[in-house]
């Protein structure tokens, strides 16, 4: 029974298959269902099928239409199976016919996809020779250049060779030579040495013959002065020889030098001339006026004119005149600085370095008008303080406290409000400049500011620097003053003198130390040296080298006349100086005349910074051996 529900089951599929649509199943598997299909009609009828329904109801199924009464029973025959066979071919067909087409279509797009390629070859190829075709042109040419390379490169080679050979034969002319050269510059050098060594003897005899002849002169004018204790003139050759020839008799030395004649007179003053009754016309100060009329006769000479009017920051009713130095300007100093470290809380300038500045809302309500409490006291340090109205305030606030406290001795001084404003505005420059240093600035290299550790620390390195400068500053200042004093008290005293022979010589020095000014003179630093096992604090003088170097034995003498006076003079013994080979490194001075000027230097600079200088075109002589007065 199993194997007959089977039998049957298999039929339905046949069945169902041999109904679908050819292209519905492969050819292989259509084929072997028509084979069962075909075998199991042979074997039995419809009749003797039934279905699993059948078998379980009892053969009992619901049917659409009533069984046909007919008792015709359907059997197979020979028409039957042709039948069949021919639609089982006609399916084959069918499906040998659609797989057929979609062979033909698949064949068309490969012969499609085919074309389109041989299309992309053909361009390639064309492209291909193309860029084969230059690569050719390009070798060629390569191959031409290649060709000059190789020939140059031999030319290069004969020529290097040639050179070569040139080398090697100046090669041997110079260790030929060489032998000569260093024993000629040996010879040469002996030679200098010997003509330097020559030249001093020269100088140290000529230099004992007038310091002898001085000795005469001086013992001969001083015959009546003299006593039994006058020691004897100096020999020859000895240390005290060397010295500058003293007086016995005053507190003077007399120079052995005489001033260059002048040969050229003079310049007179034109018709406009830098007088007080001009500056007062022109309501400024007599530097000022100077100034203009100078520019004025470059103007007409034809020469680049550069205007420089010194100009003050407050200005009412014209030019403020500039107070000039001297114990008015010195009170003013001292009691501006009282009133500003009073009023500010500050115990000194530098204080200013880390100073807090007024805030910009506060000054630019100031500038709208709104003035600041009156006791309150800040400065505005930033852009444009110096145009703040802010400062303004200020600054008046200052002066009124100076002359409340100050005002008679002040009137007594001839100092008025508007110098002591113009004096406050200077020192509130000086703050400024002291608090711009500390203040952060952009570093380029890193391109960040600075933090304020940065430039607290940068600030001091220039703080200390700057007090550094100030104490070479004011050595020279002293220094000047000190040679300018000696000066003027030599010519008072041989003024005084009627038997002086050398007050021009003297005069000549005063003036060339005027035009050196305090640029002009040598710097020091202090160090300490041990003496006789004691540390002891001295001055270490450097070479001043932008200076001619006979200016230095000039301003020997000062120096000495300095001495002498400083002995007769009661206080603390200065501190010794020790000459050094080192040169210092202060600003050059400018305007001097060139003969003031280090010849050996001038030509180390550049022509810009020469121009810089300003070099004066005033002769300036030098001194010469005073031969004749100096003469027996």
């Amino acid at each position: 029974m199993a194997y007959r529900a089977a039998r049957c089951n298999l039929l339905v599929l046949c069945r169902f298959f041999a109904r679908l649509r050819p292209l519905a199943l492969p050819p292989t598997l259509s084929i072997a269902v028509q084979r069962v299909v075909r075998e199991e009609r042979a074997h039995m009828s419809f009749s003797d099928y039934k279905t699993p329904d059948e078998e379980h109801y009892g053969g009992r199924r619901r049917q659409r239409h009533p069984k046909s009464t007919s008792k015709v029973r359907a059997v197979p025959g020979p028409g039957r199976e042709v039948l069949d066979d021919v639609r089982y071919n006609e399916l084959y067909h069918k499906e040998q016919a659609g797989a057929a087409r979609e062979k033909a279509q698949k064949l068309s797009l490969e012969n499609q996809h085919l074309a389109a390629q041989l299309a992309h070859a053909q361009r390639l190829k064309v492209e291909t020779d193309n860029y084969l075709a230059s690569l050719r042109e390009e070798i060629d040419h390569k191959s031409r250049v290649i060709e000059d390379l190789q020939q140059t490169e031999g030319e290069l080679s004969a020529q290097c060779f040639q050179d070569q050979q040139r080398i090697d034969e100046l090669r041997r002319e110079c260790n030929e030579v060489f032998p000569q050269v260093m024993e000629a510059n040996k010879l040469l050098t002996e030679r200098n040495a010997h003509v330097d060594h020559l030249t001093r003897l020269l100088n140290q005899r000529e230099n004992e013959t007038i310091q002898l002849r001085a000795a005469a002169a001086t013992q001969a004018k001083k015959t009546a002065r003299k006593t039994a204790q006058t020691p004897p003139p100096p020999r020859r050759g000895t240390r005290a020889s060397l010295a500058p020839v003293r007086n016995t008799g005053t507190r003077t030395i007399e120079i052995p030098l005489d001033p260059p004649s002048r040969s050229n007179p003079e310049t007179h003053q034109g018709k406009l001339a830098a007088t007080p009754a001009l500056a007062e016309v022109f309501g400024a100060d007599l530097g000022t006026v100077a100034g203009l009329v100078d520019q004025l006769e470059r103007l007409l000479i034809g020469d680049s004119v550069q205007a420089k009017v010194k100009t003050t920051r407050r200005q009412s009713g014209g030019a403020i005149k500039t107070l000039p130095l001297g114990p008015g300007r010195n009170f003013a100093n001292a009691a501006l600085r009282d009133a500003v470290y009073d009023k500010f809380n500050v115990e000194q300038a530098d204080a200013f370095a880390i100073y807090n500045p007024a805030e910009a809302d506060q000054v630019e309500a100031c500038e709208q008008g709104i003035d600041p409490p009156y006791e309150h006291y800040q400065w505005d340090f930033n852009t444009g303080y110096n145009r703040s109205r802010w400062n303004d305030v200020m600054i008046e606030k200052v002066v009124d406290e100076t002359l409340e406290v100050n005002g008679e001795e002040l009137a007594r001084l001839g100092v008025k409000r508007h110098h002591l404003e113009a004096l406050m505005a200077k020192k509130l420059g000086r703050y400024r400049s002291s608090w711009k240093v500390f203040q952060p600035r952009f570093v380029e290299e890193q391109g960040r500011m600075e933090t304020p550790k940065e430039a607290l620390a940068r600030g001091t390195q220039a703080a200390e620097q700057h007090q550094r400068s100030a104490k070479v500053t004011s050595s020279k200042g002293r220094k000047y003053k000190t040679r300018i004093i000696a000066i003027t008290l030599a010519i008072e005293i041989k003024t005084d003198e009627a038997t002086a022979d050398d007050i021009q010589t003297w005069q000549r020095l005063l003036e060339m130390v005027q035009l050196l000014g305090e640029q002009g003179m040598s710097s020091e630093e202090e160090d300490m040296m041990e003496v006789d096992d004691a540390q002891m604090l001295v001055y270490k003088v450097k070479v001043c080298i932008l200076r001619e170097p006979s200016v230095v034995e000039y301003l020997r003498f000062v120096d000495a006349q300095a001495a002498v006076f400083r002995k007769n003079q009661s206080g603390p013994t200065p501190h010794p100086r020790v000459r050094t080979s080192m040169a210092g490194s202060s600003k050059a001075p400018c305007g001097l005349p060139q003969s003031l000027y280090s010849r050996k230097w001038l030509r180390k600079q550049t022509p810009n910074y020469i121009r810089e200088l300003k070099i004066s075109k005033e002769t300036f002589g030098l001194f010469k051996a005073a031969t004749q007065r100096m003469s027996l």
